[in-house]
C-alpha cells in the first residue's frame, strides 16, 4: 500500500544515472548521496510543473498529469520512505521525497503537482491530500484509502467508479480497526529498535496510547469487477469500459475485507493505487511498482489480467478524479 501501512505491511509484498529521458535514478551508484538524487528530481519535477502551459482545446488535466508523471518514469520503489519531517514527534522521514516512491506517494505527489498552479504551492497541496485537514502528524495522517484518504479528500477527488463499470459496480466493505493496527506498529515504524532502546520503547508506547482511542470504524468503497473488464468463457476485453476511464485518474486496486487482521491487526479494502494514463489510445496504468521495484507503465487490461483467477483477492478497482 505505501507508507500508509509503513513497515507494518511487509505481509503482502519493500553517479546521476537516467533510466528514463527525464529521471535520475538511486540505482546508479551507491557514491552518490540520496540528497543529490532527491533534489535533481525535485527540479525537474518542478521545473515541468512551472514551466506546464495549458493548451488550447485540450484536457489540461489529464495533459498535465501525463507530464508530471512522465518526470518520474524510473524513479525506484521503497516504501514508507517519508514520515512527518525532523520535527515529527513520532516517524521523522522525510515530509516529502522525489528520490523514491510507493504507490500512494507518487500519486499523491502527482496530485499535489496537478492542483497547483506552481512549485510555490506544492507542499501545502501535498500535506493536505496526506492528512487530514492538512495538520501534519503521525495519527492524523491518511492511512487507510477506504477509510481515511478518500474520505478526507471529497473535497478534492470525484470517485467515478459507478459511471466506469456502467451498471456493474459492487460494493468492498471491511472494519477497519486502527486501533488494533497500532497495537502491531513496532519501533521499525519509528526508524528506531524497541527491544534495546528505552527511548524508543517509551515513543512506542505513547503511539499505541494515542491509536487506542480509535474505534473500530466500516469502511465502504465501490469497484468495477474484473469480470465486467473482462467478458465471458474467454475474458474477452471489454473496450467500452476501458474508453470510459479518463487519463489521468487515480485508479485503486481493490480487495474487498482483504483478510490481514493476524498480520497487522485489521482487514483493508484497498492493495495498491496508480494512475490511468492514455497514450495513442492505448490505456496504461502508470505506477510505483513493488513488483519491479520502480515507477513504470504497464498495459492496463494486461496488468488485471494477472488476477482473473478466482483465488485471487483482488477483485476489481475503484477510478477518482480530481474535482480541479
Amino acid at each position: 500500500m505505501g507508507h500508509s501501512m509503513k513497515r507494518a505491511l511487509m505481509v503482502g509484498s519493500l553517479v546521476l544515472g537516467i533510466l528514463s529521458p527525464e529521471v535520475v535514478s538511486a540505482r546508479a551508484t551507491d557514491s552518490v548521496s540520496v540528497n543529490v538524487i532527491d533534489a535533481a528530481n525535485k527540479a525537474l519535477f518542478f521545473q515541468a510543473l512551472d514551466n506546464y502551459q495549458v493548451k488550447p482545446h485540450s484536457l489540461s488535466y489529464a495533459d498535465k498529469m501525463d507530464v508530471l508523471s512522465q518526470v518520474l518514469l524510473g524513479a525506484v520503489y521503497v516504501g514508507g520512505s517519508v514520515g512527518e519531517g525532523k520535527q515529527g514527534k513520532y516517524d521523522q522521514d522525510p515530509l516529502v521525497r522525489f528520490d523514491v516512491f510507493d504507490c500512494t506517494t507518487y500519486v499523491e505527489t502527482l496530485l499535489a503537482g496537478v492542483m497547483s498552479t506552481s512549485s510555490a504551492e506544492f507542499d501545502a497541496n501535498l500535506m493536505a491530500l496526506r492528512y487530514k485537514d492538512g495538520e501534519v502528524s503521525f495519527v492524523s495522517r491518511n492511512h487507510f484509502p477506504s477509510l481515511d484518504w478518500f474520505h478526507n479528500n471529497q473535497d478534492k477527488l470525484l470517485d467515478i467508479t459507478p459511471e466506469v463499470a456502467g451498471g456493474t459496480a459492487r460494493v468492498a466493505q471491511t472494519v477497519i480497526d486502527k486501533a488494533t493496527w497500532y497495537q502491531h506498529l513496532t519501533g521499525e515504524t519509528l526508524g528506531c529498535d524497541a527491544t534495546s532502546s528505552n527511548k524508543c520503547a517509551t515513543l512506542l508506547g505513547q503511539l499505541k496510547a494515542e491509536g487506542s482511542a480509535f474505534s473500530p470504524e466500516p469502511a465502504y468503497l465501490p469497484y468495477v469487477p474484473l469480470t465486467a473488464l473482462f467478458v465471458g468463457a474467454e475474458r474477452r476485453v471489454d473496450q467500452a469500459l476501458l474508453d470510459r476511464i479518463p487519463s489521468g485518474s487515480v485508479i485503486s486496486m481493490v480487495r474487498p475485507d482483504w483478510s490481514l487482521k493476524q498480520w497487522i491487526g485489521t482487514n483493508m479494502n484497498v492493495s495498491h493505487q496508480g494512475i490511468a494514463i492514455r497514450k495513442q489510445g492505448e490505456l496504461f496504468l502508470r505506477h510505483a511498482s513493488l513488483t519491479h521495484k520502480k515507477v513504470m507503465d504497464e498495459n492496463f487490461a494486461e496488468y488485471f489480467s494477472h488476477y482473473t483467477s478466482g483465488a485471487s483477492s483482488l477483485k476489481g478497482f475503484n477510478v477518482h478524479v480530481l474535482r480541479y
